[in-house]
């Protein structure tokens, strides 16, 4: 039987499309500017856009829209600059009526309905990198809970998020201790900075298996 296909959004080096293919999905993934090291198939051009045209070619559809608009990095005179594609993208999602994931930094949590939280340490990872999912057409109930006992190791990305002691907030660590930390081996510092776990995604992916495609009854427009 085929995978169910999913199309990753706003998909930059390809953390989130590494979690949902080791949960067994076929990811193809779409960004505004060029991923030569995205692992999957991957075409460039405008995420909303290809969503419009072909999104319904697809099971599931994971969106990652820029979070510059309302991440915390982000000097807050300068946030309006940057668009806020989280409610363009969920129209064009619910329109389209596929099972949805939409993933956003914390601060940008008012903007989501409902989602869930996911951090690195609940799934053994040296991160918390805490991120926000909505979920459209299914729930997932139960979520692991954070770990924050374990020793973490700062992604540079998180540079003045307040939930990190500010013994880490001027610490540049090693690319690769990064990269083992988050279970992202091929990325650059600068594409880790903008990519979530792996993990985050396998987890939903996986749950998604069991529960959306258990019988793998997919149809397609």
């Amino acid at each position: 039987m085929d995978k169910p296909r999913l199309l990753d959004l706003f998909c930059g080096a390809g953390g989130a499309g590494m979690g949902y293919s080791r949960a067994g999905f076929e990811v193809t993934g779409i960004d505004i500017k060029p991923q030569k090291r995205y692992p999957f198939r991957f075409m460039q051009g405008d995420a909303l856009e290809y969503l419009y045209k072909y999104g319904h070619e697809y099971d599931v559809i994971h969106a990652s829209p820029p979070c510059q608009r309302y991440s915390t990095q982000t000097a807050m005179e300068h946030r309006n600059n940057h668009p806020d594609l989280i409610a363009p993208t969920r129209e064009l999602l619910q329109l389209i009526d596929r099972p949805y994931i939409i993933e956003n930094v914390p601060n940008a949590r008012k903007h989501l309905i409902n989602p869930i939280r996911l951090c690195g340490t609940s799934f053994g990872l040296r991160v918390w990198r805490h991120r926000y999912f909505e979920l459209g057409g299914f729930d997932i109930l139960l979520v692991p809970p954070c770990q924050h006992n374990v020793e973490i190791v700062y992604m540079t990305g998180s540079t003045g998020n307040s939930s990190y002691p500010d013994s880490f907030k001027r610490k540049e660590w090693p690319i690769q201790e990064i990269r083992d930390a988050c279970g992202i081996q091929w990325m650059t510092r600068n594409e880790i900075d903008e990519a979530i776990p792996p993990a985050y995604t396998e987890y939903i992916g996986r749950w998604m298996m069991e529960n959306v495609f258990a019988s793998h009854s997919i149809t397609r427009l």
